[in-house]
């Protein structure tokens, strides 16, 4: 080990009596965390220059309110099984790994037929966009969302070196191939098939490839089965209220304004993304921790967290009318929405917060925050978009980021008897 490397070392654990936190482990996987996120947001940013610049805002709007479609049809799948297969692979129980692949390749034959069923009735009604985007969606859906899970597994063995790795290789023929459908095709369907098609066949081979390389044991936690379905039900309601600002837009408002919301939304988001290593790598952490001795040290990293989530909001709100005005010139009418939306990105400390919530099994917690924020969601997003159009929902959903964040810290910092099952 060179001298610097022993220094920088030394340097982090000085700054652990700080902190409170292991700033070793911090660095070395927040490291590739942060690297896959710049990277995602280099590749986002890329994609959205073109999409503003080549494709007609009815175009992008149609295809955003498709992937909206995509998105509920794969609420209905194993989705929360990600986080359970983390869990247990980093308690040792390798195999849950490859048995959850073929209950979640199952599970999805029902959202898959349901979209099918879909597609069908829109055919008959004449609306061929929506029944060929429903068919294209029910036939990749199994795949999408049962292959991603090698990010749960390498989550779980805290190889975020690999992880990164496997992402980009995915990143480089998503994008790649959205830019050039968005350049010649112009077209939302055509869009949608990319995205699916890219997905599903390079997401089978890196599942195909994590198995090679790990030769994964056969010890299976049969209890990760069970968990996974628990938080693939409680996370319904939760992931349907997420896609609801999308087809709030497209229904009442059309196409275009939800072409000119997405765009507002999808920089800070992006933004938000690079707080989601410290979710991410803490995951495994809080496996291994009591519930104790979580709750007795998160309090000031949470606050500490949120403090810094508000610094980039300013910071952006600061910089998005000139971002909009160089790159994205079409869309200026996005500015103010965008810089409002900003204020969610301060919620950041709640992911953490339901990651120590998920580590803990704390079931009964979950559940309770799966079905009490989707209602403070619809609520507000609902009567906003209502009551006073784009600007209405970009405040509701505003509001609602930040309540949800706080509701998830206090279910894990409250005293409690039980909740766990």
């Amino acid at each position: 080990m060179s001298d610097t490397k022993k220094r920088f070392i030394s340097f982090l654990r000085f700054t652990e009596r700080y902190t409170k936190t292991d700033m070793v482990y911090l660095a070395t996987s927040g490291f590739w965390v942060n690297v896959s996120s710049i990277t995602i947001t280099l590749f986002s940013l890329a994609l959205y220059i073109v999409f503003a610049r080549f494709l007609p805002k009815e175009v992008y709007g149609t295809y955003q309110y498709l992937l909206s479609l995509s998105a509920i049809i794969g609420t209905f799948t194993l989705s929360g099984m990600n986080t359970a297969v983390a869990r247990a692979v980093a308690r040792g129980h390798e195999g849950t790994y490859r048995a959850s692949i073929a209950m979640q390749l199952k599970w999805a034959l029902i959202p898959c037929i349901g979209a099918l069923i879909g597609a069908l009735y829109y055919a008959i009604q004449g609306n061929m966009l929506l029944a060929i985007g429903l068919f294209l969606i029910g036939v990749a859906t199994p795949f999408v969302t049962a292959f991603n899970t090698y990010g749960a597994f390498l989550t779980g063995k805290k190889d975020f070196r690999r992880l990164f790795l496997y992402n980009f290789s995915l990143n480089v023929p998503y994008y790649g191939g959205l830019i050039l459908a968005a350049f010649y095709f112009k077209s939302a369907l055509v869009l949608l098939a990319v995205n699916l098609a890219v997905n599903a066949i390079v997401l089978a081979l890196l599942y195909r490839q994590t198995l090679r390389t790990f030769k994964p044991n056969d010890e299976v936690d049969a209890e990760t089965f069970s968990y996974g379905k628990h938080l693939s039900a409680m996370g319904i309601f939760s992931a349907l209220i997420g896609q609801i600002d999308n087809v709030l837009v497209f229904h009442y408002l059309g196409a275009v304004d939800l072409a000119i919301y997405s765009l507002a939304t999808a920089i800070p988001d992006r933004i938000a993304g690079f707080s989601r290593f410290f979710s991410l790598t803490s995951a495994p952490k809080f496996a291994n921790k009591s519930e104790e001795e979580i709750r007795s040290s998160i309090g000031p990293k949470l606050l500490k967290l949120t403090f810094v989530a508000l610094i980039g909001a300013f910071l952006y709100m600061f910089v998005a009318p000139f971002l909009f005005t160089f790159f994205f010139p079409q869309y200026v009418t996005s500015i103010p929405f965008s810089m409002l939306y900003a204020f969610g990105m301060v919620g950041t400390a709640g992911g953490v917060a339901l990651s120590a919530l998920s580590s803990q099994q704390r079931t009964k917690d979950l559940y309770v925050f799966n079905i009490v924020t989707p209602i403070i969601q619809l609520s507000l997003q609902l009567g906003g978009v209502l009551l006073y159009g784009l600007w209405g929902l970009v405040f509701g959903k505003t509001l609602s980021t930040l309540l949800t964040s706080l509701f998830s810290v206090f279910l894990l910092l409250r005293n409690r008897t039980s909740s766990s099952v």
